[in-house]
């Protein structure tokens, strides 16, 4: 059984940088000021490790609350304009051919599925799971070891578009496709087995069919 596992920040939505943006507003909050490059080394990483790395400068609420306040700040943007097009229309082809789709994102679980409700993909997937499900949190492979397991899928495909879930995706024996969405160089996206600027149904038949 075919199985695609969709990573969900800056592959299937362009929601990198308002993620990025939420940080650095709800910083500001605690009189904490970083640049928006600063936040770029967070793409793809567990918010728990964001959380734990800046509670050590100021006084931060705990993890839950904090994420609720992220939350409120980027609920706003969140809606089917920022989905990538090229991932919308994929993920309506894969549908159709009845492949099993996961939804394997760092974001907590509560965060991620507003996310998808909000985009109207959420009924897409078959399993959906957030970094606050597993110990170890992308890049170790804990996430999507889960959701194969789970789904029992015997072919898959990772898609991810940043360096931290290209080496989760990797750990985890799957073959792994890196979107180019211009967040990473080509060499910081290296380790996946396909880097490719544009996700299509004939990319992912291609990839089936060699497996």
């Amino acid at each position: 059984m075919n199985g695609i596992y969709w990573d969900c920040d800056g592959t299937l939505m362009d929601t990198e940088k308002s993620y990025g943006l939420a940080w650095k507003e709800h910083l500001s909050d605690f009189g904490l000021e970083i640049s928006e490059e600063e936040t770029r080394q967070w793409v793809g990483i567990d918010d728990r490790l964001v959380h734990s790395f800046y509670a050590k400068n100021v006084n931060l609420e705990n993890f839950d609350k904090t994420m609720a306040s992220l939350g409120k700040i980027i609920e706003g943007t969140l809606n089917e304009r920022l989905m990538f097009q090229d991932a919308k229309i994929l993920l309506e082809e894969t549908n159709n051919r009845g492949w099993t789709s996961a939804c394997v994102s760092a974001s907590p679980y509560e965060l991620l599925k507003n996310k998808l409700i909000k985009a109207n993909i959420f009924n897409y997937f078959s399993y959906v799971i957030g970094g606050d499900q597993v110990e170890r949190n992308k890049p170790y492979p804990d996430i999507y070891n889960k959701a194969i397991s789970e789904l029992q899928t015997t072919k898959n495909i990772i898609i991810e578009d940043s360096p931290p879930g290209i080496s989760s995706g990797k750990a985890s024996g799957s073959f792994v496709v890196a979107i180019d969405r211009g967040i990473f160089t080509k060499d910081e996206l290296n380790k996946a087995d396909l880097i490719v600027d544009n996700l299509s149904i004939d990319i992912i038949e291609t990839v089936f069919n060699s497996l």
